[in-house]
C-alpha cells in the first residue's frame, strides 16, 4: 500500500447552538416514553445504548407539537437566516445505569434537538464546540445536525428521560 497524501484536520463551518427551558408536562411524556419503549424494536440498536421509542413516536403528539411550535417561532424570528424546515422525527429515550449515547451526528437533517424530562448528572457533550449540557427538567438544546454529540455512561441508579428530534430542510 502506498499512501500519497493524508490530511487529518478540521474545517470551520457555520452552526447554531442554543439552550433554554420550556414548560413540560413531565408525567405525561415520561409515561408515553415508558409505553413506547415496551414495544420498540430499536432498543439498544441505535446510537442510544438504552431504551428508545420508534423514530416518529412523538411526531403527531399534540402536547409535543405545542412545544415544537415554540421552538419554530423563535427560530423563524431569530437574527439568522435559516432554510425552511419541518419536524421529521421525534423519539423518546430512557438511559438507565450503565447506558449511554455513542458519539454521532444527525446528518443529513438540518437542525436537531433534545428536551430533558428530568434533572440528571449524565451530561451531553459537543466536543467540536466545547459545549456540554447538564439535563434539567424542561431544559432543551437546539443545534445544527452536523454537530457531533455523545454522553458518557450513566453511573447513577436514576434513569434519564429525554425526547430527541430532528428538523429537515424543506429543500432536502
Amino acid at each position: 500500500m502506498i499512501i500519497e497524501k493524508e490530511i487529518i484536520s478540521k474545517i470551520a463551518r457555520d452552526y447554531i447552538f442554543l439552550t433554554g427551558t420550556v414548560d413540560v408536562d413531565i408525567p405525561y411524556f415520561k409515561k408515553k416514553i415508558e409505553e413506547g419503549v415496551i414495544t420498540s424494536d430499536i432498543n439498544y440498536q441505535t446510537n442510544v445504548y438504552g431504551k428508545h421509542t420508534p423514530w416518529e413516536f412523538f411526531n403527531k403528539d399534540e402536547k409535543f407539537r405545542t412545544i415544537i411550535l415554540q421552538f419554530i417561532d423563535y427560530l423563524e424570528s431569530a437574527p439568522i437566516n435559516l432554510d425552511k424546515f419541518f419536524l421529521s422525527n421525534a423519539w423518546g429515550i430512557i438511559e438507565k445505569f450503565g447506558e449511554y449515547t455513542k458519539k454521532h451526528h444527525h446528518n443529513p437533517c438540518y437542525l436537531s434537538g433534545v428536551l430533558y424530562l428530568n434533572s440528571h448528572s449524565q451530561k451531553l457533550y459537543f466536543p467540536e464546540i466545547h459545549q456540554e449540557i447538564t439535563p434539567k427538567q424542561g431544559k432543551f438544546a437546539l443545534f445544527s445536525s452536523t454537530l457531533q454529540h455523545y454522553t458518557k455512561r450513566n453511573i447513577k441508579q436514576k434513569a434519564k428521560y429525554a425526547i430527541s428530534f430532528n428538523f429537515t430542510s424543506a429543500g432536502v
